[in-house]
């Protein structure tokens, strides 16, 4: 697309008004083709997108989270003034595929759901490229979940949605891509092995489909409404969500792109969105289990060596101020994976407690340890587990992660010794460690 086209689309006083609806109190980023310009930025004019397009941009844009100021926002800032600071956020699910019918497929089976789960103020537009994007606006959210401000509760409660909708629609994705492409065209389409497109033997359509989770973070901006997508030169298009199946990629051409749908002009009901928020939570609690009973375990009789642990898990052992529930979980299917009884792992995790920011309550350690010991062992989750190591920043892979799938099976690598070499030739693999 040539510059001039550009210039000419983004001067359109139409696409300029929707540029700046739903951008107020919201960080706005400006992209040059290949890098993005200084943050942070606000638009509050016409004329502000008039210089930037001027100066060469070719797309913008914006946080799903709202900022009391958004040009107080820096890279230095710790999540406690991050929240401080923060005046909502919005539920972005953004549906990543690079095949655009498999993604529009995806797309009405989410918008399905979420009419399942009571919700109806929410929006949808085209991402531009073969994705979507589904947008659930912060007024229709309940004000607190398990006695927490819902907007201190960002990103883990959006990961936490995201998880729920991602495992509530596997099933269907799957019976559906089976039915009307079979595995053989899936391959083909995606230029991949067949064989690669199992886990554990069934077919897994998560291989090729996602619910893209690393917009789920702070500051973490998405493509705005009516901006140009620079791969395909594309426009990121609202569109009904109740006439999906209608959209063609021809409706995205610049040329023809009509402004009359608002992405962010959305009047929820009040609590909405509570029982969507509340079935997320409740598979949530079930899932580390779910999780853990897909492996098969062993209990080893290993010593403590804190300079054999992972990578990951001597970052969780400085203390955190994020994913420090989830912490619990891992260190208490560690620790006892590796022989420890209740006493020492109690032990263990108080002393760890005092170095997080803030340190959890006592009580729910406790809790937590009584509800572990009251069942079977587990082992950690493993290291690409949705919403674990990578999703709170403490996943630092060295050459030995490369080989192994679960953290436990690199303690055992380096502390195993012949012992573990003899259970790897009985066929006791990373993969069902």
């Amino acid at each position: 697309m040539k510059s001039s086209d550009v210039l000419r689309y983004y001067l359109r006083e139409d696409v300029m008004e929707k540029l700046l609806s739903g951008g107020k109190n919201r960080e706005y980023a400006v992209r040059y083709n290949d890098k993005f310009g200084k943050r942070p930025t606000s638009f509050q004019y016409k004329a502000d997108i008039e210089r930037a397009v001027k100066s060469g941009a070719t797309s913008i844009h914006i946080s799903e989270e709202r900022w009391k100021n958004p040009l107080l926002l820096s890279t230095e800032m710790k999540k406690e003034d991050l929240t401080s600071l923060r005046d909502g956020w919005d539920l972005l699910i953004d549906v990543d595929c690079k095949y655009f019918d498999i993604s529009k497929v995806y797309t009405k089976l989410i918008i399905d759901r979420l009419k399942y789960e009571g919700l109806r103020e929410f929006s949808v537009k085209f991402s531009g490229g073969s994705g979507f994007h589904v947008l659930i606006p912060y007024e229709g959210f309940p004000s607190e979940i398990n006695g927490k401000d819902i907007n201190s509760l960002f990103p883990d409660a959006a990961m936490i949605v995201s998880i729920f909708l991602k495992d509530s629609l596997k099933d269907k994705i799957g019976e559906i891509l089976q039915k009307d492409y079979g595995i053989k065209k899936i391959s083909e389409i995606f230029n991949m092995k067949e064989v690669d497109l199992y886990t554990e033997g069934e077919f897994d359509p998560y291989k090729v489909i996602e619910i893209d989770t690393i917009l789920i973070s702070e500051r973490h901006l998405f493509r705005m409404q009516y901006s140009l997508n620079e791969k395909k030169w594309l426009v990121s298009l609202p569109i009904d969500k109740d006439k999906l199946e209608e959209f063609r990629l021809e409706d995205a051409n610049p040329e023809v792109v009509n402004t009359k749908i608002d992405f962010f002009d959305l009047k929820p009901s009040k609590d909405e969105a509570k029982r969507l928020f509340l079935d997320s939570y409740d598979h949530s609690a079930q899932e580390p289990e779910k999780v853990e009973k897909e492996v098969e375990h062993k209990v080893y009789n290993l010593p403590l060596d804190e300079a054999a642990l992972p990578p990951c898990m001597r970052e969780i052992n400085k203390g955190l101020s994020d994913g420090r529930k989830r912490s619990v979980f891992i260190l208490t299917n560690f620790y006892r994976s590796i022989g420890k009884n209740k006493e020492e792992i109690n032990s263990l995790l108080i002393s760890w407690n005092q170095r997080n920011k803030p340190p959890l309550k006592e009580n729910y350690i406790k809790q937590q340890l009584d509800y572990a010991f009251s069942g079977k062992s587990y082992p950690p989750p493993n290291c690409d587990a949705a919403g674990y190591y990578k999703y709170f920043n403490v996943c630092f892979p060295n050459e030995t992660c490369k080989l192994i799938k679960n953290p436990l099976s690199y303690y055992i690598r380096l502390k195993g010794g012949q012992k573990y070499r003899k259970e790897k030739n009985n066929k006791a693999s990373d993969s069902n460690v």
